[in-house]
């Protein structure tokens, strides 16, 4: 850790916050695109989440509803054209289903549902969009639904029209509809559902091609329920049912060509390799089974077809959704993606699926937004706060509540004689509620942020922005203790959503990126006074306006002009991910309030605050450019500091816009403990007292990187040289952290770690919460007797 003063190694007091009831929500469904660059997750409190498969990395984030209920999601290929006459590319639309019955296309760049169709059968279980090789060129794209009333629906996806439209109805059968597969010429449809029937449609006609009853291989032969359907290339119908069995069918006459009963319990989503000869399946029974077709010749007389390889229990709890990608975009094969109730998503390697581990995807999925506010006002540009020392807060806002936290204090470590690492400090004060805060349109929270002398808080859903002056008052007969009032601030009818916010350092100045990537300044202090004392003009106008209509948003800079520059047309060409991203990942403020940094399409910019323009975009950290997963500035607000999802760490100078020497010496040497360190890299922390002393957090473990001191084993392996490794040792046991003293010092560690920052010179705050606690909060798995117990 950073020097002490007198020039001997420094120790801070480090805060390990529990307290943050981190409950992220069970993945109930998953799609990939057609090129296999996205895949697309949807969470049961009606979250959706956009991955890129060849890095892992959660690209994009579209906040859920209060009483959101999907049960499936659907990715459709479109040919999108060139910006200014350019090759055309491949994008996806994203559509879902519930339990209300609506098909809503989602609008990825606003974050926010789009137009709604009714499905006209009440819930839906199941999307399947056609195959891509079967949509005509010019052709609308169509989309089969499984509905509640027993019937199956086709909608249309018209190019370059928002939402679906009704095509036609298949023929009621008995019971409701569950699952739903297209044959892969285009023009066969099958579902099954309660009846324990499958159905084979001709699209043309709407007749019943071929009926199959399936059983559940019980006692009594009762009809078993169908939760999943596939069609293979050859034609084989494989499903899987209520009664834990996966059963393969001839396609043709509907003859049973093998039966497996590996589950314990209901076989909830089935899913196959592209070539057809390898299908998985799980359900209410954790594990991952895998059964593979034998090859023709390689069985003898009476032997079924398909063989039973293996399984893996990668998930705790239900697992509830399994999708395959495949295409150019992963080198290294498809792989299957795989969500559960225990609200984790795994890939694994589908042609090494028996010999390599799987890897989490987002180790600590749904992370609240966290930011701690230090009680001080920032230094002024030029001057210093004089404000004492107060209690630092902490803002915790996940889904539609924002709670804001004042942290426990420990005694100064000036008081301990020769304080050592990890010695107990006595608390001087615990950790204290100050505030709840609910969104009334029950639309989850997108931003959030709070000003550092904890005046002002503001926050942001896929509508609106919001902001309230915070009023601390005093224990009266109402509130028992110490609590805060926040007091809404009327803001600008014509300010946008915004996708990150963020209080200005020393001032009363919002700084608000709306999803265009254009960055507007708003005055809140000038907001609340035109509230208080109203002009004529404003009181002509009418209250309608809110009384903040003097009050205009200032742009900034407007950096979606990025985008049209040659080389943001051919990264967009690139893959539906790529044209799926958001214009603005990441931004960040430095502590004196000079400068801004964002992250636009995986490049990072710096813009002058002072001046309102543009200051550098730096140079890419690789070729190709990496994901990036954190930007910071350092506490003395002149080096920038980037984190990429492969692990590299580089410093730019603020004021030239260059790699720092130390970057210059040691980006394409790293040590290889930090190229192999487990999660990604979130949160990036300076020392007041050392700022090139970074602490650096992902969910699963931290590190202590000091510049300004040696870095140690730093030869023998490049940068980038370390993914697969890590890969690998994702899933080995959690190692012993290093003794204190070295640079570039690892720290693992068993819980999740959500956050992490500096609350002063010599305190630390990490933010965790243990699995245990979150699961909790979720329903029990399936019981499984385990021997010796």
């Amino acid at each position: 850790m950073p020097a002490a003063a007198q020039g001997e190694p420094g120790v801070v007091a480090l805060h390990r916050a529990r307290f943050v009831n981190w409950q992220p929500s069970a993945v109930v469904a998953a799609a990939a695109s057609g090129d296999g660059s996205v895949v697309a997750a949807a969470r049961e409190d009606g979250a959706l989440e956009l991955y890129e498969t060849s890095t892992g990395h959660c690209f994009q984030r579209v906040p859920g509803q209060r009483d959101a209920c999907l049960t499936c999601v659907a990715l459709v290929d479109e040919e999108e054209g060139g910006a200014g006459g350019g090759k055309p590319g491949l994008t996806s639309r994203l559509f879902t289903g519930g339990l209300d019955g609506a098909l809503v296309e989602w609008d990825v760049e606003q974050r926010r549902a789009g137009p709604a169709a009714d499905s006209l059968g009440g819930a839906v279980w199941q999307l399947a969009p056609e195959p891509g090789a079967c949509v005509k060129p010019g052709a609308a794209a169509r989309i089969a639904a499984a509905c509640d009333d027993g019937c199956a629906r086709l909608f249309q996806a018209e190019a370059g029209v928002r939402g679906l439209a009704y095509a036609r109805t298949l023929p009621r059968v008995e019971g409701r509809t569950l699952a739903v597969a297209w044959h892969p010429s285009g023009e066969v449809l099958a579902t099954a559902g309660t009846d324990g029937c499958i159905h084979l449609w001709a699209l043309d006609s709407g007749r019943e091609l071929l009926r199959i009853t399936s059983r559940d291989g019980g006692e009594r032969g009762a009809e078993a329920c169908i939760w999943s359907l596939l069609v293979l290339q050859d034609g084989t119908v494989v499903s899987g049912d209520s009664g834990g069995s996966v059963q393969f069918w001839d396609g043709r006459f509907g003859t049973l060509l093998a039966r497996f009963t590996q589950h314990q319990a209901d076989v909830l989503q089935l899913a196959a390799s592209p070539d057809g000869n390898m299908v998985f399946a799980a359900g209410v029974d954790p594990q991952l089974a895998l059964f593979h077709r034998i090859p023709e010749g390689g069985s003898t007389a009476g032997q079924p077809p398909w063989a039973y390889l293996s399984s893996k229990r990668t998930h705790s709890h239900d697992v509830r959704a399994l999708c395959v990608a495949a295409g150019r975009h992963l080198p290294e094969g498809p792989c299957l993606f795989s969500g559960s109730n225990d609200t984790r998503l795994f890939m694994h390697s589908v042609e090494g699926f028996l010999k390599e581990h799987p890897v989490a995807v987002n180790p600590s999925p749904q992370p609240p937004l966290l930011q701690t506010a230090s009680g001080q006002a920032a230094p002024a540009r030029g001057g210093r706060s004089q404000q004492e020392q107060q209690p630092p807060w902490l803002l915790c806002a996940q889904r539609g509540e924002i709670d804001v936290w004042q942290l426990g204090q420990a005694g100064a470590l000036g008081q301990v004689s020769q304080p050592e690492e990890g010695s107990l400090l006595t608390a001087a004060a615990a950790p204290q509620h100050l505030l709840r805060l609910v969104a009334q349109s029950g639309r989850h929270v997108v931003a959030a942020c709070l000003s550092q002398d904890r005046r002002w808080l503001a926050y942001s859903d896929s509508q609106r922005v919001s902001c309230f002056a915070l009023e601390r008052q005093p224990a009266d007969g109402a509130a028992p203790s110490e609590h805060v009032v926040p007091l809404s601030v009327p803001l600008p009818a014509d300010l946008p959503p915004a996708c990150h916010l963020a209080f200005r350092p020393g001032g009363t100045e919002l700084v608000a990126c709306s999803s265009d990537g254009t960055l507007r300044l708003l005055d809140v202090a000038a907001c609340q006074v035109q509230q208080a004392a109203p002009t004529a003009a404003a009181k002509k106008r009418g209250a309608a306006t809110g009384g903040a209509a003097d009050v205009a948003p200032q742009v900034l800079r407007a950096l979606h002009d990025l985008q049209y520059k040659s080389s943001m047309r051919r990264d967009r060409q690139r893959s539906s991910a790529r044209r799926l991203m958001p214009l603005v990942e990441l931004m960040a403020l430095s502590a004196d309030g000079s400068w801004l940094a964002a992250v636009v399409r995986q490049r990072v910019h710096v813009v002058s605050l002072a001046t309102h323009k543009l200051a550098h975009s730096l140079p890419p950290l690789a070729e190709p450019q990496p994901a990036i997963t954190g930007v910071a500035f350092t506490a003395d607000s002149s080096t920038l500091v980037v984190a990429a999802a492969s692990h590299q760490v580089a410093a730019y100078g603020v004021a030239g816009g260059q790699p720092t020497a130390w970057t210059q010496q040691h980006g394409g040497r790293l040590p290889p403990k930090l190229l192999r360190m487990p999660g990604i890299i979130s949160s990036i922390a300076s020392s007041p007292q050392a700022p090139g002393s970074l602490f650096l957090a992902s969910s699963q473990a931290c590190c202590h990187l000091d510049m300004a001191q040696p870095l140690e084993g730093s030869e023998g392996e490049a940068a980038g040289g370390g993914g697969r490794k890590r890969r690998r040792s994702a899933h080995k046991p959690v190692p012993a952290s290093e003794p204190p003293g070295g640079n570039c010092r690892m720290i693992y560690c068993a819980d999740p770690v959500l956050h992490a920052a500096y609350l002063g010179p010599d305190a630390l705050l990490v933010v965790e919460r243990p699995w245990e606690e979150v699961f909790k909060s979720i329903a029990a798995p399936m019981y499984r007797h385990r021997y010796g117990t």
